[in-house]
């Protein structure tokens, strides 16, 4: 039992860990590179890991993957930029996720320690341009694909 609960403490400071990671870097482009959270191990298995053992709140995949669809629907449009900038309507986009994610963990769909990950990452001091966008959205997706592997 204390094993189990030595696991939980490493995987929940892991979150905190990578929650840290962000606020130090100029954006996400320097914190979400593939080899950091791709692997078995990484930074999103670790998020996955810890929210399979939430005590708070038991992470609903489909609340996952709500989210993930809008991501996917503005990364279409961030795409079609001709260069690496964000227009304003996008980052409005982007930033409005925001009250969906607080109403999401207000009705005890998603985790407090995946809130407070989201509440870092989607803020303007993180997603600068297309490319800060694209390395949260790769590691989003890395997130949903892990999740499908533990259940």
């Amino acid at each position: 039992m204390a094993n189990g609960k030595k696991g939980f403490h490493k995987r929940a400071s892991a979150i905190n860990e990578l929650i840290n990671e962000i606020k130090k870097a100029n954006s996400l482009k320097e914190v979400f590179i593939p080899e950091k959270y791709a692997l078995p191990g990484g930074w999103a298995h670790e998020v996955v890991s810890s929210l399979g053992k939430s005590k708070d709140v038991a992470m609903n995949s489909s609340q996952l993957r709500k989210i993930f669809t809008q991501l996917k629907n503005i990364e279409e449009k961030v795409a079609r930029n001709t260069d690496d900038n964000l227009t304003s309507e996008q980052m409005n986009e982007i930033l409005l996720l925001m009250p969906q994610i607080a109403y999401a963990r207000g009705r005890n769909l998603i985790s407090i320690g995946f809130y407070n990950l989201l509440k870092e990452c989607i803020t303007p001091e993180k997603i600068k341009d297309r490319k800060d966008y694209k390395s949260f959205v790769n590691f989003y997706t890395a997130v949903i694909a892990y999740t499908k592997l533990s259940n």
